[in-house]
């Protein structure tokens, strides 16, 4: 509770906040909505790629810190440092070098492409701030500091926000420049926030002293931080691939539909922010205590996570599913795209608290390095289950398919979530190996569940 609901409150005003960033540029019409949207495959791509080595770079200095190797922990940080450097300079040359074969293959038609080129230019560099920023947060994640990366990610929205009406529609000097106004507004808003958490790191003490003479290059460091991150790359990868599919899939209806799916993405992200949050509290803890050899702790963060997200994830499911014409009323008063975007909220999100306790034992399994088992979670959910009822079910009921390719996976996913769990229970408890069918029958499972569940710390008098 004390590491993951700052970062929870925070990430849901986070997305509020883009909510209200994406309402700006839906003023503009459904076009600029839709180019908007077939951005963000290259841009979440950056993003993604920074999440994943960030969840390396947590997991390694959560375990080192846990076994009190200061020192070791500094040195990984660097590399975390390092790592960006050479991704900043990858993207900048394959975003500018290669843009418009990338857009095209994004699935950009002639009415979206000159305003795609426009919004990406300049929305480029600021994405890789934010790949700093990542990096930069995930290290202090992994001291148990969930405050100030979510503080630095709400200044970054929040001058978002205050920027957009100013570049997007324009006021005194400075001239509306449409969907360009709303790349400039956020390069500025990334910056700005980068610069903020740089300044209040110099000033704080943590666990790590940022000492460079602490950084060793070490090859070694870069295999252990991708033991567990390049699962999650992998597992990224392949979400930004299925990304960019469906927006193929959705140009083929109408750009209608791909802004439909842009509205879908943003409000879908919203219910998806406690997740984040329960993360940034989840990750560091299993880490630390996996590395202490607690793993009693372990399995009860894995129980007290997973019921929480699950509860929270069913009070947006409902919201959703039963008010989705107010959702989509903030966004879009044409009436062929709130149709679509209406029936994407009630259509994709049927089973949508399913994925949170999934998520969560993925983090676990990454936490406790056991990367590889968390990519293949992921990938049977997204690979075997996802893609075929998106190439399948489109063929049979149209576009509606495309949204119900979500709960279908969803629902055959919770077979393969039961196999890690219990694989992974076995393997916390070494040495006992009580029969499954005796714990469910003498009651054990029922008294645990209840013990785990109870909130020990907190005492009201």
């Amino acid at each position: 509770m004390r590491l993951s609901c700052p970062a929870m409150g925070g990430m849901m005003l986070y997305a509020l906040l883009s909510l209200a960033d994406t309402y700006f540029i839906a003023c503009l019409g459904a076009a600029a909505l839709a180019a908007l949207t077939l951005c963000l495959p290259l841009q979440v791509l950056i993003v993604s790629i920074a999440a994943a080595s960030g969840t390396g770079v947590t997991s390694l200095i959560g375990r080192m810190l846990g076994q009190e190797q200061y020192r070791h922990a500094d040195n990984i940080a660097w590399h975390g440092m390092a790592i960006t450097a050479l991704y900043s300079i990858f993207f900048l040359w394959l975003g500018y070098r290669y843009q418009e074969p990338l857009l095209i293959l994004f699935g950009c038609t002639p009415e979206t492409l000159a305003l795609c080129k426009g919004y990406l230019s300049i929305a480029l560099p600021g994405s890789l701030f934010a790949m700093v920023q990542i990096i930069l947060g995930s290290t202090l994640q992994g001291e148990g500091d969930t405050v100030l990366p979510v503080a630095a990610s709400l200044i970054g929205i929040i001058l978002n926000v205050a920027l957009d009406p100013l570049f997007i529609f324009g006021w005194g000097p400075v001239p509306g420049m449409g969907l360009n106004g709303a790349a400039w507004a956020g390069l500025w808003a990334q910056l700005g926030s980068l610069l903020m958490m740089l300044a209040i790191m110099a000033r704080r003490k943590t666990y790590l002293s940022w000492s460079i003479q602490n950084f060793r290059l070490r090859p070694r460091i870069f295999l252990a931080i991708y033991k567990v991150g390049f699962p999650a790359l992998v597992m990224e990868l392949v979400g930004v691939l299925i990304m960019v599919y469906i927006n193929r899939i959705l140009a083929f209806y109408s750009f209608e539909a791909v802004a439909a799916m842009g509205i879908f993405l943003r409000v879908r992200s919203l219910v998806f922010t406690p997740i984040g949050g329960l993360l940034q509290g989840t990750m560091p803890i299993a880490s630390f205590a996996f590395g202490a050899g607690r793993y009693e702790r372990v399995k009860e963060v894995l129980v007290k996570a997973s019921a929480m997200i699950l509860l929270l994830m069913s009070l947006g499911w409902w919201v959703m599913q039963f008010h989705p014409q107010w959702i989509v009323g903030f966004f879009s008063q044409d009436d062929a795209l709130s149709r679509i975007a209406v029936a994407s909220l009630r259509l994709g999100t049927v089973l949508l608290p399913l994925v949170g306790p999934i998520i969560i034992l993925s983090t676990v399994l990454q936490a406790i390095g056991q990367g590889m088992a968390a990519m293949w979670l992921s990938l049977t959910r997204q690979v075997l289950f996802f893609l075929p009822g998106l190439i399948l079910l489109p063929h049979y009921l149209g576009l509606n398919g495309v949204w119900l390719a979500f709960p279908v996976s969803e629902l055959l996913s919770v077979g393969i979530f039961a196999f890690f769990w219990v694989k992974l229970w076995r393997q916390l408890q070494p040495g006992r190996h009580t029969p499954m069918l005796l714990l469910i029958r003498s009651g054990a499972w029922a008294r645990r569940l209840r013990a785990w569940l109870r909130w020990q710390e907190f005492y009201f008098w």
